[in-house]
Formats: structure tokens, C-alpha cells, sequence
């Protein structure tokens, strides 16, 4: 028999309290607090091995280091990239693995909040103030911390949907597992510029805008320079990818948009019927192997052409992006609309509808 389950995220402001979602009734020796519930074992680099002892409860965030890394310390205001594991300590079930082929892993900025624009940012929020400077790339933390505290803020927001749909409930006790795998940013052998591209210009060590002084004018071709080439597999047309990027044009006081240093991510699948970027992106970025740092001169035609968009990117731009590709994942395949009924699928002995007129209210 277990404890009677608090009803799902989203659900309990909608249904009567007769209809939440509930399990059997149970004695409060059922529940464990916090990492008491469970063990954990495996390598920092691989999904977590999760053995449940109890149902897991959780309040506030609690965080204990699993495994101490060797790698470099953090520091504030550091971006790192973190592989994590969701797992429900109602459920048991394993809610989200960055490790799994089709989901990304995200990055937190050591010290500063975060506004989430992704699911990977919004689930991040739970263990992000438990990375903190001092820890060590390479380190495997965990972190039990409850539903409500964890995403209390979000429960009256589109997001709430989106943390439904896994299955998380409105209480439950949850637990990651995040590996702190490396400082954001192109991992690989480094090559130089050519002579079409502009300088980088960077500000602590990252790329802060693109100084286009002695570059040439824009040749009107699609340009790929690979500034460092990345040891990760390549990325495959219609993956979904995880980048840090600038974008800048030739007479841009400054870039249009940038996510290097607020420690932003984008999300975007690349080639293919549901690409969710200019052309430019998807020609130039399919093919490179994740870990790679990429300079692209993306004509107009492949860009924003007649359009522009908004004040900061004219009509007829040239746009010229440093790219780093920090993850690679299969995009999950979208659910089949439902087939539209047709006579021949109606059963004989489906009724015909009324015509009476009597019958319509």
C-alpha cells in the first residue's frame, strides 16, 4: 500500500478534491526524507543508478557532493554546462535524463539568476543555488528539494504545463542528480581566423562583440570558419542543438542579440522540415562536430533578406555570428494528429444524427 499522492501539478486548481489523483492510504513510516530514501551509484559523465528504499519527501533544498571533481574551481560568474537527472521520490520515475538521446543539458551561471526561457532552464532552477564557486568541474552534486519550493513561482504560468506533463506532482519530493561537466564554451583544437572574418572582441573571456575594422565587405556567399573544432559527434540535420552565440552586423554599433555573457542558451532544431533558425544556421552548423567554435557570414538570403527584422537587422543584411555548439540531441518526433473520421471507419451500428427539431435545445 502507499501514501495517498498530492494531486498532479496544474490539476489541483482545476479538479474538485473528490477527483485529485491518489494512491492508497499508508502510515507516515512510508515516507523518507531527502537522500535517507535512496542510493545512488554510477560515474559522473553517465546517467545515475537510482535504488529507492521509500517514498522521498523534500522540503527546502538540501545538497550533498557525491564526487568531488578534479577539474578546475568555479568561480562567480562562471558558466558551466551541467548533465542532470530528475527523478520522482513518489514515482521513482526518472522524469528527465540530460544523458538520454533526445534531452540537452543546460547551463548555469555560478551566483546569478536565472529567467528560465526553456524546460531545461525552468527544471535547472531547482539545483542552480547549490552550484556554487569552489566546486570543481568534474563533480557530481545531488540535490532533493520539494516540488512546491522548487517551482512554486511557476505554478499559475504557462510553465505549470509544461512541468505536468512530466508527471510531477503538486508536493512531491524531488531529486537531481547534476554533473558539473566543464566551463561553457568550445572544446577542441583552435585554428585561425580567416581573412573575411572580424575580430572578436572579448570582456572576461568571453565574446562580447565583433570589431569589423580591416575585414573586407561582405562577399554575399555563405562563409563557415571553424575557429575551433570540437571532439563531439557531429550534428545530424533535424537535431536539436544547445548554443552560445553573438550576432552582429557590418554596421552594428554593437551585437543585435548575445548569450555568452548572461549565461543564456539557445535551443534550436537545425535542417530540416522543423528548423527553427534562419537557413544560414542549418547550412553552415549541420555537419560540425558538437565542441566546435564557428565564425558564419550568412547572406541575406539565407538570413532575414527583404524582411529584415526589427530596428536592429535592416532589410538586405549581412549577418556574421560567433557560434559555440555545446550539446547535440534527437528531436522528439511530434505526436500524429488524430486520423479524421471517415464513413467507411464508422461503425454500421453507430446511430445517425437526430434531425428532429424537437430534440435540439
Amino acid at each position: 500500500m502507499r501514501l495517498r499522492r498530492p494531486s498532479l501539478l496544474l490539476l489541483s486548481t482545476l479538479l474538485p478534491a473528490s477527483l485529485a489523483l491518489a494512491a492508497c492510504g499508508g502510515s507516515d513510516s512510508d515516507e523518507v526524507k531527502g537522500l535517507d530514501a535512496v542510493s545512488i551509484s554510477g560515474s559522473v559523465g553517465e546517467a545515475p543508478k537510482l535504488d529507492w528504499k521509500a517514498v522521498m519527501t523534500a522540503g527546502k533544498p538540501a545538497a550533498k557532493v557525491l564526487t568531488e571533481g578534479d577539474g578546475a574551481e568555479l568561480k562567480k560568474d562562471d558558466v558551466v554546462r551541467v548533465e542532470f537527472t530528475l527523478a520522482d521520490g513518489w514515482t521513482h520515475k526518472v522524469n528527465y535524463d540530460s544523458y538520454d538521446a533526445t534531452s540537452l543539458s543546460t547551463l548555469v551561471k555560478v551566483g546569478a539568476e536565472k529567467e528560465p526561457q526553456t524546460l531545461t532552464d525552468l527544471l535547472s532552477l531547482a539545483f542552480a543555488d547549490q552550484i556554487k564557486p569552489g566546486q570543481k568541474i568534474g563533480s557530481r552534486i545531488a540535490v532533493t528539494v520539494g516540488s512546491d519550493v522548487a517551482f512554486g513561482d511557476y505554478l499559475g504560468s504557462q510553465a505549470a504545463g509544461l512541468l505536468a506533463g512530466l508527471d510531477i506532482g503538486n508536493e512531491d519530493g524531488l531529486l537531481f542528480v547534476a554533473d558539473l561537466v566543464a566551463v561553457a564554451g568550445p572544446e577542441g583544437t583552435e585554428a585561425a581566423a580567416p581573412g573575411w572574418a572580424p575580430k572578436i572582441v572579448e570582456e572576461a573571456g568571453l565574446p562580447a562583440s565583433l570589431d569589423f575594422a580591416g575585414a573586407p565587405k561582405p562577399s554575399g556567399k555563405l562563409e563557415v570558419a571553424t575557429l575551433t573544432e570540437g571532439t563531439g559527434p557531429a550534428v545530424v540535420k533535424g537535431q536539436t542543438i544547445l548554443v552560445s552565440y553573438l550576432g552582429q552586423i557590418p554596421d552594428g554599433e554593437k551585437p543585435f542579440d548575445a548569450s555568452y555573457a548572461d549565461g543564456r542558451a539557445l535551443e534550436a532544431v537545425v535542417g530540416g522540415k522543423d528548423a527553427s533558425v534562419v537557413k544560414g544556421w542549418s547550412k553552415a552548423l549541420v555537419g560540425l562536430p558538437v565542441g566546435s567554435r564557428v565564425m558564419i557570414q550568412i547572406p541575406p538570403k539565407l538570413g532575414y533578406g527583404k524582411e529584415g527584422q526589427g530596428e536592429d537587422i535592416p532589410a538586405d543584411s549581412t549577418l556574421y555570428f560567433v557560434v559555440d555548439i555545446l550539446d547535440a540531441a534527437d528531436t522528439k518526433p511530434k505526436p500524429e494528429p488524430a486520423p479524421e473520421p471517415t464513413p467507411e471507419s464508422t461503425p454500421e451500428s453507430a446511430p445517425e444524427p437526430s434531425t428532429d427539431a424537437s430534440t435540439e435545445e
